[in-house]
């Protein structure tokens, strides 16, 4: 017909939606639990990122969160699921999923890393991965872990900037402490998560 134009829409609006309300309420909770530092954790920051990345049907905010998390949200689900089943422990990032000092319903809340990690996986796929996202999310990693370590305390020790959860015992320095997360991060979780990307979906221009 004339002047019609068909509009694809590539993330289906209930999607948009729940996710935007879910972040809304999530937000609130942390923000009088846990404090706004709580927002500084890598998880939380690409959970707010998807809002305008599914909502703009951005294949570059998506793929940067994807680069950015895919790989330390996928090592949560296996420590959750790993406690869960009764296996032996293998990193320890979800051990306060299971420590009755915390409320229970507040630790549920925290099961949000289960529909990040189906999201982080399924945008690429139906976006595209962009290629050239990774030089980003190194930067952003090196921004937010020196913030991290200036603004926040020892507990909860966000994003390990303190210790490390697989070995807390580990005789480093501050400095040298700082130095092999701003390798590791970029160099072994991101870059194996951009490569990882790269073979799912790289053959899928964004």
């Amino acid at each position: 017909m004339g002047g019609e134009q068909l509009v694809i829409t590539l993330v289906p609006t209930w999607l948009k939606v729940a996710w935007t309300a879910m972040v809304l309420v999530i937000v609130l909770v942390y923000w009088r639990h846990r404090g706004p530092a709580n927002f500084l954790w890598f998880s939380d920051i690409a959970f707010l990122a998807l809002v305008p990345g599914l909502w703009l049907e951005s294949s570059f905010i998506v793929s940067l969160v994807a680069c950015m998390v895919l790989v330390p949200e996928a090592l949560w689900g296996l420590s959750f699921f790993g406690r869960l089943l009764n296996i032996p422990r293998v990193t320890g990032l979800a051990d306060y999923m299971f420590d009755e000092g915390i409320p229970l319903w507040l630790r549920a809340v925290s099961l949000f890393h289960l529909p990040l990690l189906a999201v982080l996986v399924w945008g690429p796929w139906r976006l595209g991965y962009d290629p050239g996202v990774y030089p980003w999310a190194a930067l952003i990693a090196w921004v937010v872990l020196l913030l991290t370590r200036w603004l926040t305390k020892p507990e909860p020790n966000i994003n390990h900037v303190y210790r490390f959860p697989f070995a807390a015992g580990a005789k480093l320095t501050p400095v040298q402490h700082m130095l092999v997360l701003l390798v590791a991060v970029p160099l072994v979780l991101q870059l194996s998560g951009h490569v990882l990307l790269l073979i799912m979906f790289g053959n899928q221009a964004p």
